[in-house]
């Protein structure tokens, strides 16, 4: 099957594409708009770019036609988010995060998630994750259709002590129990069925 982007629709290519790149993982993103009220959503199109400088992507819809995202709002509006990582435990309640809900609600109490004070950034992060990710607003790109890509940079990391080996300086990310986004509107994926593919071995070839 061959497919032409350009005869489908938009809704037509986001079920195409969201049923195709998989498994996504989920940033459940922490903000605050200009009045210091908190906002938490999650998104599955996202990812890390980039190590040095650590740098990571979030693509945001608008809402509606004009308006755009709580969050895409208030990145803008202040700068600064952070990067919640979702683990099992957690799902049912991020999931309450993507509820419609007004402006002026706070997701987090909405879902019973705990807030708590950030160190290099205002929006606060959620104690339920293992790991958070404080970041600033690199960049913002509009790329059409009421849609932005946001562009950030790491500028301080959070880790569960129980999900780090201070020693050898190692995430034990076999034990987070991270889960990740699937296709539909429902399913998702989990972290704990893993297997091991060794790179080649091309020292024989230097």
């Amino acid at each position: 099957m061959d497919i032409d982007l350009k005869t489908l629709d938009s809704s037509q290519q986001y079920k195409l594409l969201m049923s195709s790149v998989l498994p996504r993982p989920i940033a459940l993103v922490t903000s605050l708009d200009r009045n210091g009220v908190i906002n938490a959503a999650p998104f599955s199109l996202f990812n890390i770019m980039a190590a040095s400088p650590p740098t990571v992507v979030i693509g945001i819809d608008a809402r509606a036609p004009g308006t755009p995202k709580d969050t895409a709002r208030n990145i803008q509006q202040t700068g600064e988010f952070v990067i919640n990582l979702v683990n099992e435990p957690m799902a049912d309640k991020m999931n309450l995060c993507a509820s419609a809900l007004d402006a002026d609600v706070n997701e987090l109490e909405h879902s019973g998630l705990t807030a708590v004070a950030s160190v290099q950034v205002a929006p606060p992060r959620i104690a339920e994750s293992p790991i958070s990710l404080e970041c600033s607003r690199l960049t913002a790109l509009d790329i059409g259709n009421e849609r932005s890509i946001i562009v950030g940079t790491i500028v301080h990391y959070h880790i569960k002590d129980q999900f780090y080996d201070v020693e050898k300086g190692y995430v034990l990310a076999e034990q987070m129990g991270l889960i990740a986004r699937m296709h539909g509107r429902s399913w998702y994926s989990r972290t704990t069925d893993l297997f091991e593919v060794h790179r080649p071995d091309t020292s024989r070839y230097a």
